[in-house]
C-alpha cells in the first residue's frame, strides 16, 4: 500500500489537515441533535413475532390507549380534605380540559378515582331512607355521609382497584386515547399535582407512560454525565503511563472527533436509540484511545529523525497497517450484531461498527499530526516489563495448562448461565415514578398491561355457553394466582343465570367502557361491533424474577390453549408488556450464539485473507477463544444474567480480543521479516506491542468504568463483565498468544 502521499500531507500540512477534519466533523456532528431515546421493550422484537402481531391486532381492534396513574397516599383517604384534593386534581383543566369529549380533543378519555364516584353518589337525588345523595355534584364535608357512600356496593366493588382495604392509598386513573400526546398530558398532569394548592396527601405521578418518559429523559441526561467522567478516568490512566499532558491530548482528541462523527451519523440515519447507546460512548472512548496509543507509542519508539516523512511512512506501514487490520476485524465483530432480529441490537451493532471505523480514520489523521506538532516523546514506563517477556517464553507450557484449566472449569458452568429481561433492571434506582409503580403493583395487583384476544363467530359473545366458557377460563387463571378480568366475569357478577337478551343488554354497557379493570381500552370498548371479539386483561406482578414471570405467562398460555369455547371460539397466546419481555428473554441465548458464531467465522476468514496464512489466522483467534470460554464462568460466579444489554458482550469481546491479537501477530511477523528469530521476535512483540496493549486495555477499562457512575443495574452488570473481559483479552493477547508462536509449526 502506497502511504507516501498521506505521509507527506500529514507532515507538510498538519494544521490544514486538522482544520479541514474539524470542519467536516462539526458538519456531520451537528446531526446528533436529532437523536432521541426509546424505552419501549417491544422494539426488541421483530414485527412479525406472534406476540407483537397479537398486540397490534388488539391495539387496532379495541383502540388501546395508555394510562397515567396518580398514586395518592394519606393517613385516611376518606378524609373530605383528601378527597377534595383528589377531585381538584382530577377536574383540573391541565389534566382533562374537555371532560365530555372522550379524548377526541385533549387525548384524555376519562379521569376516575374514589373522589369521582363519591361525587356521583352525592349528586344523586335525595331518597327517603338514605339510598340517594344530596343532589349536589361535590365532595361532601360530612365524614359520616362519605362513609355511607363508600359502604355502598357500587364503591365497595372498587376496593382493591381504586383504593386499598386500609384506606391509606388510592389512585387517580387517567385513561388516554390512542394517539394522545403522552408527553404533553404527562407534563400537564405533573403540573396539576405540583400546583394543587393543598397538600393533605402525597401524590406521585406514575404508570408505564410516566416510567418510560422518565427513562427517556434520564437516558439523555446520562449522555452528558458519562462522557466527561470517562474522559477524566482515561486521562488519569494516560497520565500514569506518559507523565505528560501531551499524551492525553494526542489520544483523546481523535477519539472525541470519532464519537462526534458516530453520533452525527446516527442522528441522520437512525436517531431512535435505546439505553444501549449510552454504552457506545464508553466503548468508543476506550477503544478509540487504543488506536491513538499504538500510533503515538510507535511515534515515540522510532525516536527523532531528520526525515520526518520517512518516519511517518514507516509508522503508517507498520502500526497503521496493524490498526487497519484490527479495525476490519473489530468492525466484523460488532457488525455481527446487525444480523439480530432485535432492532435495537442492529442499531447498537451499526453504531459500534461505524464508530470503530471513525476511530481508525481519526487516529490515522489526527494522532500523527498532533504528535508532530507537540513533538511528543514517551516519558513513562512499567518497571521490569521486559522480565515478564522472558518469563512468558520460559514458561510456555505452564501458561497454556493454566489457561486451559480455567477454560474447562468455566465451560462446566455454561448450563448455569441465566437470561433475564427485567424492565426495572434497566431503570435507575431512586426514581419516584418507578418506586410508586412498584407500590401500585403490590397494592393493586399489577401495572403492566397483558391481554388474551378471544374470537368467535359473529354474535358468538351473545351466547350463554360462550360467556360460561370465557368465565371458566378467567376463574382458572385466577385460581392459578394471576389477576384476570373479562367481559364474562363482569356479566356473571350481575346475573349467574344467563340468557341471550340479558347478555346483549349487559354487553351494551361495555361499549365505550370506562371501568378501570379495562383501563387500557379507551375508545371502542371491550367488544367489537359484531360481538365476535373481546379481550381478557391479565395482570402479572411487577418486581418478580424473569423465571417467575415466564412461569406465569406459560401458565396463562397453557390455560388459554386448552380452553374450548363454542361457536368456533379461539384464544390467542398472552401478549403485552410481560409477555413481550418473556418472548425477548427466550430469544437472548439464540441471538448471542448466532451472532457469536457468525462473528467468529467472518473474523477468521478475514484474518486468513489479511495474513495470507490459515496458521496465523487461527493463532490470532486464540485470545478470543479463551475469553469466550472464560465468559460463562464469570457470568455464573458474579450472578450476572444475559439481558438485552449483556447479550452484546460476546460480540464486543470478539472485536476487542481480535484487536489485541492482530497487533501481537502483526508485530511478530514484522520482526521476523527483519530477520529476527521467532523467540526474539516474540520477545520484542511482548515488550513493545504488549506494553501498548496493557496501556490500551487500561484506558478501555477506564472508559467503561464511567458506566459505574450511572445508577442502572443492567448497565453496571454490563460494565463489570466488559472490564473483566477486556483484562482477560489483554492477558490472552500479550501473554498467552505469544506462547504459541514458539511452536515449530509456526514459520
Amino acid at each position: 500500500m502506497n502511504v507516501t502521499p498521506l505521509a507527506k500531507l500529514l507532515v507538510q500540512r498538519p494544521k490544514t489537515v486538522i482544520l479541514v477534519f474539524t470542519i467536516i466533523t462539526a458538519i456531520i456532528g451537528a446531526q446528533a441533535t436529532n437523536i432521541y431515546m426509546e424505552s419501549d421493550f417491544a422494539t426488541f422484537l421483530p414485527q412479525d413475532d406472534p406476540t407483537v402481531q397479537v398486540w397490534v391486532e388488539i391495539a387496532e381492534e379495541f383502540q388501546v390507549g395508555s394510562t397515567i396513574i396518580i398514586y395518592v397516599e394519606a393517613d385516611d383517604i376518606r378524609d373530605p380534605d383528601v378527597l377534595k384534593e383528589m377531585d381538584h386534581v382530577s377536574c383540573s383543566p391541565k389534566v382533562n380540559e374537555f371532560e365530555n369529549d372522550k379524548g377526541e380533543q385533549d387525548g384524555v378519555y376519562s379521569v376516575k378515582s374514589l373522589a369521582y364516584y363519591i361525587k356521583e353518589e352525592n349528586a344523586k337525588p335525595y331518597v327517603i331512607g338514605g339510598l340517594g345523595g344530596t343532589g349536589k355534584n361535590e365532595i361532601p364535608d360530612d365524614e359520616n355521609l362519605i362513609s355511607r357512600y363508600i359502604s355502598r356496593m357500587t364503591i365497595q366493588a372498587m376496593k382493591g382497584t381504586y383504593f386499598t382495604n386500609k384506606y391509606d392509598v388510592a389512585v387517580i386513573m387517567i385513561q388516554l386515547s390512542k394517539g394522545a400526546n403522552f408527553e404533553e398530558i404527562l407534563t400537564n398532569t405533573k403540573y396539576a399535582v405540583e400546583h394543587r394548592g393543598t397538600y393533605y396527601s402525597e401524590m406521585t405521578v406514575t404508570g408505564t407512560v410516566a416510567m418510560q418518559n422518565t427513562l427517556q429523559k434520564i437516558s439523555m441526561e446520562y449522555f452528558g454525565i458519562i462522557f466527561p467522567i470517562a474522559i477524566l478516568l482515561v486521562s488519569a490512566v494516560l497520565f500514569f503511563f506518559h507523565r505528560s499532558i501531551k499524551g492525553i491530548l494526542i489520544t483523546l482528541l481523535p477519539t472525541a472527533y470519532a464519537i462526534t462523527l458516530t453520533f452525527g451519523v446516527l442522528g441522520a440515519v437512525v436517531p431512535q436509540l435505546t439505553l444501549l447507546a449510552i454504552t457506545v460512548v464508553a466503548l468508543l472512548l476506550g477503544l478509540g484511545v487504543d488506536y491513538s496509543i499504538h500510533i503515538m507509542n510507535r511515534f515515540a519508539e522510532e525516536g527523532p529523525t531528520q526525515n520526518k516523512i520517512e518516519k511517518m511512512e514507516k509508522i503508517l506501514r507498520s502500526t497503521g497497517m496493524a490498526i487497519l487490520l484490527s479495525t476490519i476485524t473489530t468492525m466484523i465483530g460488532f457488525a455481527s450484531l446487525m444480523i439480530s432480529s432485535m432492532a435495537p441490537m442492529v442499531t447498537f451493532g451499526f453504531a459500534c461498527a461505524i464508530g470503530i471505523l471513525f476511530c481508525f480514520i481519526s487516529s490515522i489523521i489526527l494522532t500523527p499530526t498532533l504528535s508532530l506538532l507537540l513533538n511528543f516523546e514517551k516519558n513513562g514506563s512499567i518497571p521490569h516489563w521486559s522480565k515478564l517477556a522472558e518469563f512468558v517464553i520460559k514458561n510456555k507450557k505452564r501458561i497454556i495448562v493454566i489457561a486451559c484449566f480455567f477454560a474447562v472449569m468455566s465451560l462446566i458452568l455454561l448450563p448455569q448461565t441465566k437470561t433475564d429481561v427485567n424492565y426495572f433492571d434497566m431503570a435507575p434506582e431512586g426514581i419516584p415514578e418507578i418506586e410508586k409503580l412498584m407500590d401500585y403493583s403490590n397494592n393493586f395487583g399489577g401495572a403492566n398491561y397483558n391481554a388474551l384476544l378471544i374470537e368467535t363467530d359473529p354474535q358468538g359473545l351473545t351466547y350463554p355457553e360462550v360467556i360460561d366458557a370465557i368465565y371458566d377460563m378467567e376463574m382458572e387463571i385466577k385460581n392459578a394466582g394471576i389477576d384476570a378480568y373479562s367481559l364474562a366475569g363482569e356479566i356473571k357478577k350481575v346475573n349467574d343465570i344467563l340468557e341471550r337478551d340479558a347478555i346483549i343488554e349487559r354487553i351494551g354497557s361495555f361499549i365505550g367502557v370506562e371501568t378501570v379493570i379495562f383501563d387500557m381500552v379507551a375508545e371502542a370498548g371491550v367488544v367489537d361491533e359484531d360481538f365476535s371479539k373481546t379481550v381478557m386483561i391479565v395482570y402479572i406482578p411487577l418486581g418478580i424474577s424473569m423465571e417467575e414471570t415466564e412461569s406465569l405467562v406459560n401458565t396463562v398460555n397453557s390455560i388459554a390453549s386448552a380452553v374450548n369455547i363454542p361457536h368456533n371460539g379461539q384464544v390467542s397466546q398472552l401478549t403485552g408488556q410481560d409477555a413481550i419481555n418473556v418472548a425477548i428473554n427466550k430469544k437472548l441465548t439464540d441471538e448471542q450464539i448466532r451472532s457469536m458464531i457468525i462473528a467468529i467465522l467472518l473474523v477468521l476468514a478475514a484474518l486468513i485473507i489479511i495474513f495470507g496464512s490459515s496458521i496465523y489466522g487461527f493463532l490470532t483467534m486464540i485470545p478470543v477463544a479463551f475469553v469466550l470460554m472464560w465468559e460463562p464462568g464469570f457470568l455464573v460466579a458474579l450472578d450476572i444474567p444475559l439481558s438485552v444489554v449483556t447479550i452484546s458482550i460476546a460480540s464486543i469481546m470478539i472485536g476487542i480480543g481480535i484487536d489485541y491479537g492482530v497487533h501481537i501477530t502483526h508485530r511478530v511477523r514484522e520482526e521476523m521479516a527483519r530477520g529476527l528469530s521467532k523467540t526474539n521476535a516474540t520477545k520484542i512483540a511482548i515488550e513493545k506491542t504488549g506494553l501498548s496493549l496493557v496501556e490500551a486495555a487500561c484506558t478501555t477499562i477506564a472508559g467503561i468504568s464511567a458506566i459505574f457512575f450511572i445508577n442502572i443495574a443492567a448497565l453496571q452488570q454490563f460494565a463489570i463483565v466488559i472490564v473483566l473481559m477486556v483484562a482477560l483479552s489483554c492477558i490472552g493477547a500479550a501473554l498467552i498468544l505469544p506462547v504459541f508462536y514458539g511452536f515449530k509449526f509456526v514459520k
